[in-house]
């Protein structure tokens, strides 16, 4: 990985970290499928016109099936899943379970596409997993059943992300990622604009002054749905795509790593969220337990060097 891929590493997480903010803003007010379907349509307001000027429309005519079944798995589930556990908990913590992608993302390439997992890489998943169980035993934020059904959903949801990955690799490496990305979000926008827009927002019922009209969504509601579509989805897919031609679908997932640290930032200056010391920690544990499955991290290594 080169030095620029880092850097658009970094950005990337910032904004995917910043996504699990926008969420927690916007979901509560709006309703899941109403966050869903705006920021798949705010994305393609984006992406269209690129994807006119750069003449690459006629590229994705030869894979629609496969790009309607891409963007139902990577954008129309995980997004409608998320929005949804964004209703009940906080930005940082969902940012800490999004981290589990790449845990999936090796099972999923062991189970489908046949790649080798080593025995580090067998304790990494299951180190991974005991990282989430800490994180669900933490009853600062998951005190509950409808926040542990939350965390659960957010799991499903990166597990997901991880079959989309390895779809995407498989299927539409000959894609461009502007192709790519304007497809899966096209196919998923055929799917939730029409009942978004016929259900209206859908406010959780504690809400103060729940909005029963588009026309009475609060602006700071806007103003996040307006960040949530066109920084953390439209150029966010945008650059993971390029990212994953570059680097592949294993060093790719390894932008969640930094997510985490941007999802507590965020939600802890924005939104006056508690980082506890079990997050911390259950960051820590699926951290090192996504080094391990996905072979950044060799305990054999480590004690061969410390031996020399």
């Amino acid at each position: 990985m080169t030095p620029r891929d880092f850097a658009q590493m970094l950005v990337l997480a910032a904004l995917w970290g910043g996504s699990f903010l926008f969420l927690r803003m916007a979901s509560p007010v709006v309703g899941p499928l109403a966050v869903a379907a705006f920021r798949i349509v705010g994305a393609l307001l984006l992406l269209w016109p690129l994807l006119l000027w750069q003449r690459q429309a006629r590229q994705m005519t030869n894979h629609i099936p496969m790009l309607l079944l891409s963007g139902l798995i990577s954008c129309v589930l995980p997004f409608l899943g998320f929005s949804q556990a964004a209703r009940g908990l906080p930005a940082g913590l969902l940012s800490i379970l999004n981290a589990t992608t790449p845990l999936w993302g090796a099972l999923v390439g062991w189970v489908w596409a046949r790649e080798r997992l080593s025995p580090s890489a067998m304790a990494g998943l299951l180190v991974g997993l005991s990282g989430v169980v800490l994180l669900a035993a933490d009853r600062t934020h998951v005190d509950s059943a409808l926040a542990h059904g939350a965390v659960a959903l957010a799991l499903g949801c990166t597990l997901t992300y991880a079959i989309a990955i390895h779809h995407t690799k498989r299927y539409l490496s000959e894609l461009p990622a502007l192709s790519v990305s304007t497809g899966c979000l096209s196919a998923a926008a055929l799917i939730l604009v029409v009942p978004a827009w016929m259900l209206g927002p859908q406010p959780v019922a504690t809400l103060p002054s729940p909005p029963t009209a588009w026309a009475e969504v609060p602006h700071i509601t806007w103003v996040a749905l307006l960040g949530l579509a066109v920084l953390c989805t439209g150029v966010a897919y945008l650059m993971f795509y390029r990212l994953l031609a570059r680097v592949g679908p294993t060093r790719a997932m390894t932008v969640t790593f930094l997510i985490p640290v941007f999802g507590m930032l965020w939600g802890w200056l924005f939104l006056d969220e508690e980082v506890t010391w079990s997050m911390l920690a259950g960051t820590a544990v699926i951290l090192l337990g996504t080094l391990l499955s996905n072979g950044l991290l060799s305990p054999r290594l480590f004690i061969k060097e410390r031996i020399a």
